[in-house]
Formats: C-alpha cells, sequence, structure tokens
C-alpha cells in the first residue's frame, strides 16, 4: 500500500510539474475543452464541494470575476450552465493522511505537504452533460493550522483563475 501511494504521488508530482505554471505557483491545466455549444451559453450558476470554509467565499469571489470577463453572467436561479468549484486535497507523505492541515495543532511539530486542487466542471443545465473542465493546483508544505495569507492568496487565485479559462469560448 505504501509503495502504491508512493509511486502515485510520485506520477502526480510528474504531472503537476508538466501543467503550465502561473508565476504565482499555481500550476493550472484543462482537462476538457470544447464539445458544449457555447455561442448559447450565456449565464451561470456556482457551487462549492467540499471546500474548506475559510477559502469558500473568496475563491468563489475572484472565479466570479474571472468567468464573467469570459462573457457570462452568473445567475444561479436560470443559469444555462452550472459550474462546480470542487475542493481536493491530496497528502503526499502516507503517514500524515490522518492529520487534518487546516485544525491548529500546537503539539505537532511537522511539515504537511499536500497538492490542493480546485477542480472546476461546467455541465449543461438542460442536458446535464459536461461541457467544459479544468483544475488549479499548488503543492503546499505548511504547519498544521498555518495561517493563509489571503491578502497575497486573492490575486494568485483570480490570475491562476483567468489563465485557466483563457482558451473558454467566449461569446
Amino acid at each position: 500500500m505504501f509503495l502504491a501511494r508512493t509511486i502515485f504521488a510520485m506520477v502526480l508530482l510528474l504531472i503537476l510539474s508538466s501543467c503550465a505554471q502561473s508565476g504565482l505557483q499555481i500550476g493550472y491545466s484543462v482537462n476538457l475543452c470544447c464539445p458544449g455549444n457555447y455561442s448559447q451559453y450565456r449565464t451561470y450558476s456556482l457551487e462549492s464541494q467540499e471546500m474548506p470554509g475559510f477559502l469558500q467565499e473568496y475563491v468563489a469571489s475572484e472565479f466570479n470575476v474571472a468567468i464573467q470577463e469570459r462573457g457570462l453572467v452568473r445567475n444561479d436561479n436560470n443559469a444555462d450552465v452550472a459550474i462546480k468549484l470542487i475542493y481536493r486535497h491530496i497528502n503526499l507523505n502516507p503517514e500524515q493522511e490522518t492529520i487534518d492541515p487546516f485544525e491548529r495543532r500546537t503539539e505537532m511539530d511537522v511539515t504537511l505537504r499536500y497538492v490542493a486542487t480546485i477542480l472546476v466542471e461546467i455541465y449543461e443545465t438542460n442536458s446535464g452533460a459536461q461541457v467544459w473542465s479544468g483544475q488549479i493546483n499548488r503543492i503546499h508544505n505548511v504547519y498544521p493550522g498555518e495561517y493563509m495569507h489571503e491578502d497575497r492568496a486573492k490575486p494568485a487565485f483570480l490570475a491562476t483563475f483567468r489563465e485557466l479559462l483563457a482558451n473558454y469560448p467566449t461569446i
């Protein structure tokens, strides 16, 4: 089991290192493009899944700016496409899998290494078909419960979402 996790972590690191990188150390990749009828998409709804509470509001805010720059208008009640922002977390040290990196633990003197991923999935609301997907990733080396510096993170998220969506078809 340890060997399988180690191999998985190494493959993941290789994939992430081959992804495009912003100057802000957040990687991104487009996973699915472009089977949709983008000229008909005018509105979107936005939903977060499994997003840590401290990230949820400003990640959604920065994503809204980036997607609206592509010509879409948010309308959670009557949207052409439904967008999901899904948080994923992969520990790079298998022996640390039970440690929550967001829980403040002063008794621990350990550095956690993990990959934080926000998966962006876009679905047509009429058909339910997935029409676009991408993700942003960052490798973290932190102490459990270490404070995240929002002033630096907000512009980094916005810049990376803009880069991720650069090839999203505009209307």
